[in-house]
C-alpha cells in the first residue's frame, strides 16, 4: 500500500476516532449520576476528584511535552487511547476515592495526548497538498461527537435505571474502538520528512520571529474564551435551574430543563454541519464573530434574569443564551486549532497543542475555585456578569489578533 493510499484511509478513519474518542462517552452523560449513586460520594467529594486531577494535569504538563517530544505524534495518540480506556475502566469498578481519584488523574492527561490528533491531520493533509482542508475534517470530527453525544443524552437514563453499570460497560467498549482505531492515525510526514537545506532552515527562522505576535494572541484568544464556554455552560444551565425552582416543582424544572439539553444538543449538531460553509464565506473573521455571540448569550442570561413580567419569557430569553454557547463551542475549537497549527513550523506543533490544553486547564481551574469562593456569599449572577465581561476582553483580544492576521 502507498503512502497515499494509506494516507486516504487515515482521512476516512479520522473523523470517526477523533469524535468518538473526543471524551469518554456516556461517562459525561452519567458522571455526577454514577458518583453519586453508584459510588456514594458526597458533593465536595465529587468536586475534589475535579479539582485535584485537573491541578496534577497542570503540574505534570511539562514532563508530558517531553514525553510527546520524544515518542512523536503517532505513539501519542495511541497512549491516549489507551489511557482513555484504563480511565474508564478504574472509574467504572473503583472501590474507594484513591482509585477513582487515579481513574481521573488518568483522565486529564490522555487529552493532552491525544491533542496530537490534531498534528497528525494537518501533516498527512499537508502531504496530499490539501492542508486548507482542515477544518472541514475536524468539523466532520465534531459532528459524529455531537451527533453520538445527542443520542447518548436521550438513552443514558433509560440504560441506568436498566442497570447503574450498563452505560459505563457502553463507555468502555468505545474506548476499546477508539483504541483499535489508533493504530490507523499514523504521522506520515515523520516518514517523508527530508533533511531542510540551508535556504529552508534560515525561512524557518524568519517564519517563527514574523508570527510569534499572532502566536501569542492565538493562544491568549483560546486560553480564555474555551474557559469561558466551559464556566458558562454549566453555571449558565446551574443559572437557568434556579430560576425555574423559584417559580415551578422540582418535576416540572428537571422535564423544561431536559427539554432546553435536548434543544441544545440538536443545536450543537447543526453548528458543526453548517461551520464550515460559514467559515468558507467569512474566513478570519469568524475570529471575531464567535467571541461576540459569546459576549451575546450571556448578556441575554444576565438580560432573561431580570424580566419579571413573564416567567415563560424570562426562561426563553436564558435558554436561548445556553443554546447559543453550545452553538459556538465547536467551531471556535476547530478554527483556533487550524490557525495555530496554520501560522506554526512542525516541530511548534506539540509545544503549540500542549500549551493550548494546558492554558485551558489553568485558566479554567482559576474560574472554578474563584467562582466556588464567590458563590459561598454571592448570587449566580455575579459569575455570570464577570463571564460577561472577560467574554467582552474576548472580543478585544480576537479584534487585535485579526488585525495581525491581515
Amino acid at each position: 500500500m502507498t503512502d497515499n493510499s494509506k494516507i486516504d484511509k487515515f482521512i476516512k478513519i479520522f473523523p470517526w476516532f477523533a469524535g468518538l474518542s473526543g471524551d469518554l462517552l456516556f461517562w459525561i452523560a452519567i458522571d455526577t449520576l454514577f458518583l453519586t449513586i453508584v459510588k456514594h460520594l458526597n458533593a465536595s467529594q465529587i468536586v475534589s476528584l475535579t479539582s485535584i486531577s485537573l491541578l496534577t494535569c497542570i503540574i505534570l504538563q511539562i514532563p508530558l511535552l517531553q514525553i510527546i517530544k520524544k515518542i512523536g505524534n503517532t505513539k501519542s495518540v495511541r497512549i491516549g487511547s489507551l489511557l482513555f480506556l484504563i480511565s474508564s475502566i478504574l472509574l467504572t469498578f473503583g472501590t474507594n476515592y484513591i482509585i477513582l481519584l487515579i481513574g481521573k488523574i488518568i483522565y486529564e492527561i490522555a487529552f493532552t495526548f491525544q491533542e496530537m490528533v490534531n498534528a497528525i491531520l494537518k501533516n498527512n493533509l499537508e502531504l496530499q497538498k490539501k492542508e486548507s482542508q482542515y477544518i472541514n475534517y475536524r468539523t466532520k470530527a465534531n459532528t459524529i461527537y455531537a451527533v453520538v453525544t445527542m443520542i447518548i443524552s436521550f438513552i443514558a437514563s433509560i440504560m441506568f435505571n436498566i442497570n447503574n453499570y450498563l452505560p459505563m460497560i457502553g463507555c468502555i467498549i468505545f474506548c476499546i474502538i477508539c483504541f483499535i482505531l489508533s493504530f490507523y492515525m499514523v504521522d506520515y510526514s515523520d516518514i517523508q520528512d527530508l533533511k531542510k537545506t540551508k535556504q529552508e532552515k534560515l525561512k524557518k527562522v524568519n517564519y517563527n520571529m514574523t508570527y510569534s505576535k499572532v502566536l501569542f494572541f492565538i493562544l491568549c484568544s483560546y486560553g480564555l474564551f474555551y474557559p469561558i464556554v466551559n464556566s458558562g455552560q454549566s453555571n449558565g444551565k446551574l443559572f437557568i435551574q434556579q430560576e425555574l425552582l423559584k417559580n415551578y416543582n422540582v418535576e416540572k424544572t428537571v422535564l423544561i430543563i431536559g427539554i432546553i439539553l435536548c434543544i441544545s444538543r440538536v443545536i450543537r449538531v447543526i453548528s458543526n454541519i453548517l461551520f464550515n460553509k460559514i467559515q468558507k464565506k467569512y474566513k478570519d473573521k469568524v475570529g471575531i464573530i464567535l467571541p461576540f455571540f459569546l459576549t451575546l448569550s450571556l448578556g441575554l442570561m444576565i438580560i432573561g434574569y431580570f424580566i419579571s413580567f413573564s416567567v415563560i419569557l424570562k426562561i426563553i430569553i436564558m435558554s436561548l443564551g445556553y443554546i447559543i454557547i453550545l452553538f459556538i463551542r465547536d467551531p471556535f475549537k476547530a478554527y483556533m486549532q487550524d490557525l495555530a497549527l496554520k501560522k506554526s513550523e512542525k516541530f511548534q506543533q506539540q509545544t503549540l497543542l500542549t500549551i493550548l490544553d494546558l492554558l485551558r486547564k489553568i485558566v479554567r481551574t482559576i474560574m472554578d475555585l474563584s467562582f466556588t469562593a464567590i458563590l459561598v456569599s454571592h448570587p449566580m449572577l455575579i459569575v455570570i456578569i464577570i463571564l460577561a465581561l472577560l467574554s467582552i476582553i474576548e472580543i478585544f483580544i480576537s479584534q487585535y489578533l485579526y488585525r495581525n492576521l491581515k
